[in-house]
């Protein structure tokens, strides 16, 4: 069996994935069958637990070629409090991520989260599929406190070992799956569409714990990143994709949900956040449905 790793960034980004993955108005029931393990719902806790060294991901579907299990990383971090300083710290994530990649080696990683995405044009409630990843250190010198990830490689573009033939038979979905996607309540796309291209690539904001810094630090990802390369291929922006990508070689690919032009996060997102994020990491979902079961066949040499 060839093993197949999802990693969802936050606890309510990974809900609404899972809420896809087990509903048969949703997903292709008959090719990804039931989970033969299930850790769904989880509960947030109310106050920090133990450390679990020994975290279970959310499920895991067992097909016919393929292992695939579903992780969230808010689920490694439940011995810290529950606020931005230490949730969406990325070097508290780095150090827990390992966990996850113990075992063999994965055949498939895949990231999973919510995303602005660098444009003028509104595609809030599309979801972009990608494989590379920039990532720009927004805090350098260990000037976040609270998140001091040093690791990289930053200011430079990190490609997939994902061969062509394997993301085009990954990504080849039938025309009627862009039919289940929902619909952002703000600012939403003309119409809600899976735009998937090997060569898109995700942007990470590095070492980011407090909304409010957004604007900025994402002008500077945005900034370092059009210093090197040209802006086109730029579909993504978020903080935690390239720190699943940086723990292993494995053939990797990106999954965003999109729920926002990057500079418009505090009018796009804020005011409706449940609604906003909510759409986009469902989206995100019936991508990721429909993708594994071309997955067990791509991978079934």
């Amino acid at each position: 069996m060839k093993r197949i790793v999802i990693i969802v960034n936050k606890w309510w980004e990974c809900d609404p994935v899972m809420n896809v993955l087990l509903n048969d108005n949703a997903r292709p029931a008959k090719a990804l069958g039931w989970p033969t393990t299930l850790n769904h719902p989880h509960r947030q806790p109310s106050a920090p637990l133990p450390l679990n060294p020994n975290p279970q991901p959310r499920a895991i579907f067992a097909l016919k070629n393929t292992s695939v299990e579903i992780w969230c990383i808010s689920d490694l971090l439940e011995h810290l409090p529950n606020t931005g300083q230490y949730q969406s710290s990325s070097q508290r994530k780095v150090e827990r991520l390992p966990v996850v990649f113990k075992g063999n080696t994965p055949d498939l990683v895949v990231a999973v989260g919510t995303a602005g995405l660098p444009s003028n044009v509104t595609e809030n409630g599309s979801v972009m599929i990608g494989t590379g990843i920039f990532m720009h250190d927004c805090h350098p010198n260990g000037t976040n406190a609270n998140s001091q990830w040093n690791d990289g490689p930053f200011e430079k573009l990190l490609t997939s070992a994902i061969t062509a033939q394997l993301f085009g038979a990954i990504t080849k979905l039938d025309p009627s799956v862009p039919n289940l996607l929902f619909v952002a309540p703000l600012n939403p796309a003309w119409k809600s569409r899976i735009l998937m291209n090997q060569d898109y690539i995700a942007l990470g904001a590095v070492n980011v714990t407090d909304y409010a810094e957004y604007d900025q630090t994402d002008q500077a990802t945005i900034d370092a990143y059009t210093a090197k390369y040209p802006i086109r291929n730029a579909k993504s922006l978020e903080t935690t994709h390239g720190l699943i990508r940086a723990q292993s070689n494995a053939p990797f690919m990106f999954v965003s949900g999109i729920t926002d032009r990057v500079g418009s996060f505090h009018d796009e997102v804020d005011s409706r956040s449940y609604a906003q994020n909510t759409v986009a990491a469902h989206n995100a979902g019936i991508a990721i449905a429909w993708t594994l079961p071309n997955v067990d066949v791509a991978l079934s040499g």
